[in-house]
């Protein structure tokens, strides 16, 4: 998979340097084009940031619900005819970091398991989630099992009191927060429980595409169109820049002048109360405190005066 394969609305994380402060910049995908990952644009103190080292990039893809790690080539602001964007460059192929092929959808209920067909010895567990393929339960302590057992699991869910029942086989034991865990291949589930993942699915996808109408450029014409057009904006702007001379190694991130920024806010006044800062109210020469330290100066001066004129007599 390459980088611009990545679907509009993924949030994406870059973990940088600025200033000799590590900070993490959030941003969301809009589309791919051939040189690289279109995303929003990201500012610092009102300048466009370029990355011109490696950065790591973390993207939760909206297309597959994977998360995937990768260094960036170079990540640089451009201009379109759309507006300021950031360019995300890779020259590696990406992959996820998980390697399920189902997507897991988190459950946390209360259930009770029982292991090789014992009805004699029933156990507590946490479904912690689950997929088409497979699911993952937290037990306790004392309880034993090994991979290879076979599993059936029951547990209550959903706004509609409803009990689920699933058969497995465990395949690996980890732990979550500490607590022992069962990483289970599901061997026959009803279609009770496939409608709720179907379910569940639908309910993810409905944000996903708010954010790819929410990353949709132009509603006029096609996002394929919209690609071309950008494609062009940025050939344009490749051609018209003059060619940079070597350029020195720069670790941390750059402001980038090409691209203009956004005018600067006019900060508040700090008082906005101060006469000064009123039309209506004219300014006294001096302020009430002014005067009362004036005052207090001047019984000072009078005390030094008569007491040198006493050491005089």
């Amino acid at each position: 998979m390459n980088v611009n394969d990545i679907a509009g609305g993924s949030e994406i994380k870059i973990h940088a340097s600025i200033n000799k402060h590590n900070v993490v910049l959030m941003t969301h995908a809009i589309f791919g084009v051939s040189s690289g990952l279109l995303v929003k644009p990201m500012e610092y103190f009102g300048k466009y940031l370029q990355f011109l080292e490696p950065s790591l990039v973390e993207v939760m893809n909206k297309r597959d619900g994977r998360l995937y790690r990768f260094m960036s080539t170079s990540i640089t602001p451009v201009k379109t005819r759309y507006g300021n964007f950031h360019l995300i460059r890779c020259s590696s192929e990406i992959a996820p970091e998980n390697t399920r092929k189902s997507e897991r959808f988190s459950i946390g209920k209360l259930g009770i398991f029982r292991i090789n067909g014992n009805t004699t010895n029933i156990k507590n567990c946490i479904v912690h989630d689950i997929s088409m393929r497979g699911m993952s339960i937290i037990i306790d302590n004392s309880t034993k099992c090994k991979v290879g057992d076979q599993i059936d699991v029951s547990f209550i869910y959903g706004e509609v009191i409803h009990n689920y029942n699933v058969s497995a086989v465990v395949v690996r034991m980890f732990a979550v927060s500490g607590n022992p865990a069962l990483g289970c291949k599901i061997s026959n589930m009803g279609v009770d429980l496939i409608e709720l993942l179907n379910a569940k699915k639908s309910q993810k996808m409905s944000p996903e595409a708010e954010m790819e109408a929410a990353t949709n450029l132009n509603p006029a014409i096609s996002k394929e169109q919209q690609q071309k057009e950008v494609e062009q904006d940025l050939l344009s702007q490749i051609r018209t820049q003059p060619r940079p001379a070597q350029r020195a190694v720069q670790p941390q991130a750059a402001v980038n002048s090409q691209v203009p920024s956004k005018p600067a806010a006019q900060k508040a006044p700090a008082n906005p109360l101060d006469p000064s800062n009123l039309e209506h109210v004219d300014r006294p020469e001096k302020t009430i405190r002014e005067q009362k330290k004036q005052e207090r100066r001047a019984k000072i001066e009078k005390a030094l005066d008569d007491l040198l004129d006493i050491n005089g007599i």
